[in-house]
């Protein structure tokens, strides 16, 4: 594995972020982000989140958010 695309970068981005990666995979992958920065962006924005989750723990959202989210995405209520 000596280059990869974007996709392969996304498709590997769960193990990468669990620290699972093997080394060889994960140094190629270092190397992708060190040359495209549209995957540093979509890494930063996802590190991000992870430690906002951390810091802030699961947030519940108000029975009204969740109806206007439903009726949003078509009354798909995630059954």
């Amino acid at each position: 594995m000596n280059e990869i695309t974007c996709d392969e970068l996304d498709a590997l981005l769960p193990e990468f972020f669990d620290g699972d990666l093997a080394p060889d995979a994960s140094a190629v992958a270092a190397q992708h982000l060190a040359t495209c920065g549209a995957c540093r962006i979509v890494v930063n924005d996802l590190e991000r989140v992870g430690e906002l989750a951390r810091r802030h723990g699961r947030l519940e959202l108000p029975p009204d958010a969740k109806a206007r989210i439903r009726g949003v995405l078509g009354g798909h209520d995630g059954t």
